[in-house]
Formats: structure tokens, sequence, C-alpha cells
């Protein structure tokens, strides 16, 4: 847990920052248009998952001279190799565990959001859980090469994690 909050520590406050200010606007905006709190909520909440995911996951971690560009997009052989080929059992539970644990916010308010306003399906939420990891993916190799990587393992691991928010939210 130690390095997860070393790795990610510095964009809590980032994160809390952007949770306050869209808060305080959220509220006057509420009051203003006499909008449904339940919804503006939920909405909220969804944002947050997702500006979350993105600090998380896009924000350029590594300043100086770029690493090398990584792409595997061949399933399941990245997670293989980091489940036997690691030394510390830490390794895989916190790679594996942590994609699909990021994205169960996600999902769960992906799936609320959707059913204040129509009937929402498994496919619908699956499939923008696609797009969405697919976009994050794209976005870490293309604009972000530098110490970061694209990986089909992620994709599949946060649509995992995408498909679980869907699950607690039935």
């Amino acid at each position: 847990m130690n390095q997860l909050w070393m790795a990610f520590g510095d964009m809590v406050p980032l994160f809390l920052i952007i949770v306050v200010v869209y808060s305080v606007i959220t509220i006057f905006i509420i009051r203003k248009r006499n909008l449904d709190v339940r919804k503006v909520m939920i909405t909220s909440f969804l944002v947050f998952s997702i500006i979350a995911i993105l600090l998380i996951t896009v924000f350029p971690r590594y300043i100086g001279f770029p690493g090398p560009r990584v792409l595997n997009i061949m399933p399941l052989i990245g997670m293989y190799d980091i489940m036997f080929h690691s030394v510390d059992i830490f390794v895989p539970i916190r790679n594996i565990g942590f994609n699909i644990l990021l994205f169960v916010p996600f999902g769960f308010f992906l799936s609320s959001r959707k059913s204040l306003f129509h009937h929402v399906t498994m496919k619908v939420i699956v499939v923008q859980g696609i797009l969405f990891s697919v976009s994050i993916e794209a976005v870490q190799y293309i604009i972000f090469p530098s110490g970061r990587s694209a990986d089909i393992d992620d994709v599949i691991l946060n649509v995992v994690g995408t498909y679980l928010g869907y699950l607690v939210f039935k």
C-alpha cells in the first residue's frame, strides 16, 4: 500500500482541489437552476471517478528523458508474466487488483446515472468501459510515452472492473 501511495500520493491534493472547486460550482448551479439534487450527485460522483482514473492513468509521473514506448496487444501475456515471474507476490495482486478496483466506481456510477434517464443494460456499460479504457491506453501510448505503456491486459482488467461496478449497481 505504501508503494501505491508513493506512486499516486501526489495526485491526492490535485484531486481534492478539483473536487472542492467542482462541488462549489455545482452547489451554485443547483441553487440557481433548481436542479434534481440526486441526479446532480450521481453525475458528480461519475465525474469524480473519471477524474480520478485520468489522474492516475494518464497524468505523466516521469519528467525528463522519455523511456521506450511499450505496446502490448497480446491478451493475457503480460498478466501471465507478472503472475508467474514476479519475485514479489504483491506485484501481481497490486497490478491486477488495482486495475480492476480503479474502474469499479466508474461502472457503478455510470450504471446509476444511466438508470436515472433510461433502462441500463450490461452491454452498454461494458462497451462504454471498453471505449474509455482503450482511449486511456491510446493517450498513454501516443501523448505521454515517458514511462507509460499501452497494454491490452489493462483494458481487460478495466472492463472487468467496470462490469463489477455494474453488478454492484444491480
